[in-house]
C-alpha cells in the first residue's frame, strides 16, 4: 500500500475540515446549499487524495463521476453509487449560482449527507488503511 505523502495528508486534512464545516452548519441550522457544498468538497478532496496516493494524475474537475471512474480504472474493487455522486456533484456548482433561465434545483440535504457519509467512510478507510469502526 502506498504511503501517505505530506501532500496527500494535507488533502485529507482539508477534506475533513470541509466535513466538519458541513456538520457545524447542520447543527446551526445553516442553509442546505452551503451544507451540501462542504459535503461535496470533502468527497472531492478525498477522491483526489486517494488518486494521488495511488500515483494517478488528478484532473481539475468537480465531477465526482469522473474521479470515481479514474479510481475504478486503478482499482477494480472500487464501486460508488452513481446517484450519490450525481447529487454531490450538483452541490459543487449548480446549487451555488442562480440561473435565471432554469428553476432552482432542489436538493434533499439528508440524502446528500447520507451518500457523502458512506463515500467518506470508504475513502478514508482506503486512505488510512483502517476499518469502518474507526472512521466517524
Amino acid at each position: 500500500m502506498a504511503e501517505l505523502t505530506p501532500l496527500v495528508e494535507a488533502w485529507v486534512r482539508y477534506a475533513e475540515e470541509d466535513w466538519q464545516d458541513s456538520q457545524i452548519l447542520v447543527g446551526a441550522g445553516g442553509n442546505s446549499r452551503s451544507i451540501c457544498f462542504h459535503a461535496q468538497q470533502c468527497i472531492e478532496k478525498l477522491f483526489k487524495a486517494e488518486l494521488m496516493r495511488l500515483g494517478i494524475a488528478v484532473p481539475k474537475t468537480h465531477s465526482l463521476r469522473t474521479l470515481s471512474a479514474l479510481l475504478s480504472e486503478a482499482d477494480s474493487t472500487w464501486v460508488a453509487n452513481s446517484t450519490d455522486l450525481d447529487r454531490l456533484s450538483l452541490a459543487a456548482v449548480d446549487l451555488r449560482y442562480p440561473d435565471p433561465g432554469e428553476p432552482e434545483p432542489q436538493m434533499d440535504q439528508a440524502q446528500v449527507l447520507a451518500g457523502a457519509l458512506e463515500l467518506r467512510k470508504e475513502l478514508l478507510r482506503r486512505l488510512l488503511n483502517t476499518d469502518d469502526q474507526e472512521v466517524r
